[in-house]
């Protein structure tokens, strides 16, 4: 039920990156957290259709109880705080200036499987809260003139349908909640809560690329600190609790009219870039998570076709011979808010009966100057500290975009937050324009991105709107 196509130039698995239940996508959530910067929150004169209804400051209180819930090691981001907890860390720090390149700690969550995690607590009797698994939501149902809801109907696999009633009704469930919005059709024949035509606009994701080499001298051990965690990190029996990503600084990024982003380094080996070794992961992927790769036989030529270079990166990864061993920049950006990327109803039906979704995600070129620059910003940093420099693979904006691009199934927009009806689906607390009773929790409101993990912040999110709701209910 969660398929979907996907139309345009960029693609998602929206099977494989979505987890349809109880703990959601949780379940194969990497863990990394840190909060969005102050300026995520702004209107920036060079971002279109930047800026939210409110300041960082109005989070700030939700984000401690976040971070608690995410079972994080600390509530403390500050690269200082962490040179002065680990003797490691400090002898390998890179001495960045913070203008134009600073530093952008994240904190490692176990990760927290929520279902798993909560599961317990919320099965306690009086806990107050009702559990109901299997029911799927396929419309929410209003009064005449759509301005309250007074129900969601649901349907089982089975064919049976049931009919949930309460005061207040929260869609939380990623851009579910923009497809459940265009399917409840019945009053407002283009869904509810889009008489502006916004639902499903502003589809975001975390523009992600992996291109270019960092040929750096620095001491060995270095790259751990600002690496995300790769596979085979996740069978050591300790790792460090933070990243410290590379990011440009706020006024670095205004001066260059850019995105926010932030810089990993990712260590692989020679041989693991070619179409022939990606295409054995795609194999792969595809067989771990139970399914038929759709192009095995097209893949399987692809492998063959370059099987010099997929044992060589085998061997080297099999044995860690540090001879093929390279230091790959990740570079993980904000994407431009964009009206026309988009997800829209398609004509094939789910098992329920549902039309799917159809994803349109649309990059632009302020999210390819965005990696340029940010590159560019990068390698005269290091020449700057003359601790080495980046070997480019992509360093033309009127280049086409390299292949590789993806979303890292960080997936926001599609209700986005407006004071203004013609600008938002809901307004500053969440509610849905127009719709009394009805709020939306989770990315799908977020109408800037950041350059940060997300979880965290959705959370932060349902903290601030859960004591909304008290207070609106007291």
């Amino acid at each position: 039920m969660n398929d979907g196509d996907c139309v345009g130039e960029h693609r998602v698995d929206l099977l494989w990156s979505r987890l349809r239940y109880f703990g959601g996508t949780t379940g194969h959530w990497g863990g990394n957290c840190a909060p969005l910067d102050e300026h995520d929150f702004e209107e920036r004169a060079w971002v279109p259709d930047s800026g939210w209804p409110f300041p960082k400051t109005e989070l700030d209180d939700s984000y401690p109880k976040a971070y608690e819930y995410c079972e994080l090691p600390s509530g403390n981001f500050s690269a200082d705080y962490w040179a002065a907890q680990s003797a490691s860390f400090r002898e390998r720090r890179i001495a960045l200036a913070g203008d134009p390149i600073g530093e952008k700690i994240m904190l490692k969550s176990p990760p927290t499987r929520f279902g798993e995690v909560y599961r317990t607590a919320l099965a306690r009797p009086g806990n107050r809260c009702d559990v109901y698994l299997h029911a799927n939501v396929v419309e929410i149902e209003t009064t005449e003139e759509a301005s309250r809801v007074t129900a969601l109907r649901t349907r089982g696999i089975d064919g049976q349908t049931c009919r949930f009633r309460a005061g207040i009704y929260i869609l939380a469930s990623g851009i579910e909640n923009a497809r459940l919005l265009l399917l409840s059709n019945r009053v407002r024949p283009r869904g509810l809560g889009n008489d502006h035509d916004l639902v499903g606009r502003y589809f975001m994701a975390h523009t992600t690329l992996r291109t270019g080499r960092a040929m750096l001298s620095l001491p060995e051990g270095t790259a751990s600190y600002y690496a995300t965690l790769g596979w085979e990190q996740r069978f050591l029996s300790e790792i460090n609790p933070f990243i410290d990503a590379l990011q440009p600084s706020r006024a670095a990024q205004e001066r260059e009219g850019i995105l926010n982003s932030v810089v990993f380094f990712e260590e692989s080996y020679e041989g693991e870039k070619t179409p022939g070794f990606v295409a054995m992961r795609r194999i792969a992927k595809q067989i771990v998570h139970g399914r038929m790769p759709p192009n095995l036989l097209r893949d399987l030529g692809i492998v063959v076709g370059d099987l010099d270079e997929v044992v060589k990166a085998l061997y080297a990864r099999s044995f860690g011979d540090r001879s093929y061993k390279i230091l790959q920049t990740r570079f993980f950006c904000e994407q431009a808010p964009d009206r026309d990327s988009r997800v829209m109803l398609g004509d094939d039906l789910d098992a329920l009966g549902q039309r799917k979704l159809v994803l349109d995600w649309r990059l632009n070129d302020l999210d390819k100057r965005t990696i340029i620059r940010t590159q560019k910003l990068l390698a005269e940093q290091f020449g700057a500290l003359g601790v080495g420099r980046l070997q480019v693979e992509f360093d033309s904006e009127a280049d086409p975009w390299p292949k590789g691009v993806d979303s890292s199934a960080h997936f926001m927009g599609t209700t986005r937050m407006s004071t203004d009806p013609r600008r938002g689906v809901v307004d500053g607390d969440c509610r849905v324009h127009g719709i009394d009773n009805l709020y939306v929790a989770g990315g799908s409101v977020m109408p800037t991105s950041g350059a940060t993990m997300v979880t965290v912040n959705i959370v932060a999110l349902a903290v601030r709107l859960a004591g909304h709701l008290r207070s609106r209910l007291s």
